[in-house]
């Protein structure tokens, strides 16, 4: 089985933070894909160079059984040391605590405190090009602070910091029975350098269902390497974040739960044990569940197949979901006043002017069901398929007025069209009839651009005021759109040098941003992950917009003359000028 959903751009970025930076094809497959932004992992989020100590903390040279990693040490405390030393010596030993347990981090502490101390509660990631700095009050207490480019939290979730963010932690010493100083109070959790963090923790993407139980809805989570596979199904039995939640379904029991024996995996089989009472008894809910804990697992290299025994009942084999790759060539655009499918000679005409009753027609989108949408000056055009006449379906504004009112369409997998309607976010169905869209945050900001996850199941969001976020979308069993989740903040992505928003993957985000001095004024290509990493293309001269299909195939870019660009090797290249406004319909 494949990995799931190509995981995301970003995901095997994290197994090669040593590599050097790769180039993209003009066709972004997942394993091209993913060794791009590999390379970004050396400056995700905020960079990440080397360890923020010159002494301390090594490599003893030996691999760590089971992994490629090499083992790496601290030293202990000594006697000698002062009650900085104590303070400073504990942050290496911190840092190297994934090889031993942190017991040598744990010698820093008084018994009582060590006993208290959950290292993986929160972990604090900063870039590593500057070390952390360690300041004594007038009390005899310690402060260390440093920049901050994220925050990890017990259950994987990483939430990036926002620009300029500091970490601030607060440590306490005295002095034990022997006269020697150790550590009595201290943050929850260790602070480490980004690098760190992505040797020691593997990116992994937890497989939910969306509502009608056909697709899969991804979320990324962060675990430790040495129990990634025990982790995944502890955070599926956990379920997903509270800002997914409201638009995803999980079949696994509340009442499930990971028995002793967790995962273990035999010549490619994880056969995953859970407790007697995870059996949810129908024979499709079974077959989801399992689908749910393959799709979720199969990521990790070595395990191809998998096996779930609640007890000793086996629950058989996964249900097929409905596969989310994007048609290959599949851009849709204008050509001479007509619809298209494809920008080569063999471009197939889904349109023309004539059936569409107008010649001014912009910006379109295919629907689920085969139709077309596009817009003509302030309405909203629907072409049934197989059909020779079109029809308005949504009008805003004085018509005379032109183009001002409506962006542009992108038709659901659901079958409702999704646009902006004088800066309000909207979506219509076939007849035109608007989804009364709730939303606690929406009405804060008009929205300036979105777009839709390749599951139609989640959003992106650009506000006006340059903040962007992520949302899940709140259905009916009919796939009827009652209004959005809570927003999930993305502050990589927004500011406001930033244009646009696109899905790229199903887990990223691709936004442009203004060039600096550095790149010339060439306007860049971000990639951001949700909950994770950042990697930077140079983009085109020029460019106004980036699109993607959203599954991590393909990666294009529109400049201001209209020409659509895709990257060959290390450059960019010209796709067509003959095709403008093009899009991807969702899968």
């Amino acid at each position: 089985m494949k990995r799931p959903e190509r995981l995301s751009m970003l995901t095997d970025a994290c197994e090669r933070i040593g590599s050097t930076a790769g180039s993209v094809s003009s066709l972004l497959t997942r394993r091209s894909a993913l060794g791009l932004l590999s390379a970004g992992a050396a400056g995700v989020l905020a960079g990440c160079t080397a360890l923020p100590t010159s002494s301390g903390v090594t490599r003893s040279g030996v691999a760590a059984s089971g992994t490629n990693a090499l083992i790496e040490t601290a030293p202990g405390p000594r006697e000698s040391d002062s009650a900085e030393d104590i303070v400073n010596g504990f942050l290496r030993a911190a840092i190297a605590g994934f090889s031993d347990d942190f017991a040598t981090a744990k010698q820093f502490l008084t018994e009582r405190t060590a006993a208290q101390w959950k290292p993986l509660e929160t972990v604090s990631a900063y870039n590593g090009s500057t070390e952390p700095q360690v300041s004594v009050a007038a009390d005899g207490s310690f402060t260390v602070t440093s920049a901050q480019v994220g925050v990890l939290d017990s259950l994987g979730v990483f939430t990036p910091a926002q620009e300029g963010a500091t970490y601030t932690g607060e440590f306490s010493l005295a002095t034990n029975s022997t006269g020697q100083w150790r550590i009595v109070g201290l943050p929850q959790g260790i602070l480490l350098p980004l690098s760190r963090l992505m040797q020691n923790f593997a990116v992994s993407s937890l497989a939910f269902l969306s509502r009608d139980r056909t697709r899969f809805v991804s979320e990324l989570r962060w675990y430790p390497r040495s129990s990634q596979a025990d982790s995944l199904i502890s955070g599926l039995l956990a379920g997903p974040s509270s800002w997914l939640s409201d638009g995803t379904t999980n079949l696994i029991p509340r009442n499930a739960e990971r028995a002793s024996r967790g995962v273990v995996v035999e010549a490619g089989t994880a056969t995953v044990h859970l407790s007697a009472d995870s059996d949810p008894a129908s024979e499709e809910a079974r077959r989801l569940m399992v689908a749910q804990i393959e799709q979720s697992l199969v990521q990790i290299s070595g395990i191809d197949r998998v096996r779930v025994l609640a007890g000793t009942v086996d629950l058989g084999a996964p249900a097929q979901l409905t596969p989310m790759a994007p048609e290959v060539g599949g851009i849709v655009g204008m050509s001479e006043g007509s619809v298209v499918r494809g920008t080569g000679a063999r471009r197939i005409t889904l349109a023309t002017d004539r059936v569409l009753g107008t010649s001014d027609a912009r910006s379109p989108s295919l629907g689920a069901d085969g139709a077309v949408y596009v817009l003509s000056a302030s309405s909203l055009l629907r072409l049934p398929q197989g059909q020779d006449s079109a029809s308005v379906i949504l009008s805003v504004g004085d018509p005379s007025a032109g183009a001002g009112g409506l962006g542009a369409p992108l038709g659901d997998r659901h079958g409702w069209v999704w646009l902006l309607a004088e800066g309000q976010l909207t979506a219509v169905n076939g007849s035109g009839q608007r989804a009364a869209l709730k939303s606690s945050w929406l009405s804060q900001s008009a929205i300036v651009a979105f777009d839709l996850s390749v599951e139609s199941e989640r959003i992106a969001v650009r506000r006006a005021d340059g903040r962007v976020a992520v949302a899940a979308i709140i259905r009916d069993q009919e796939g009827r759109p009652l209004g959005l989740g809570p927003a999930l903040e993305m502050p990589r992505a927004s500011g406001g040098g930033m244009r646009g928003i696109s899905w790229c993957a199903p887990n990223a985000v691709c936004v442009l941003a203004d060039g600096g001095s550095e790149g010339g004024g060439v306007p860049e290509v971000r990639l951001i992950q949700v909950g994770g990493a950042v990697n930077t293309l140079v983009g085109v001269r020029g460019a106004r917009s980036v699109i993607s299909d959203r599954s991590e195939e393909s990666l294009i870019i529109i400049d201001e003359a209209g020409q659509t660009w895709q990257r060959r090797g290390t450059m960019w290249r010209v796709l067509t000028s003959e095709v403008t406004d093009p899009s991807f319909p969702l899968p």
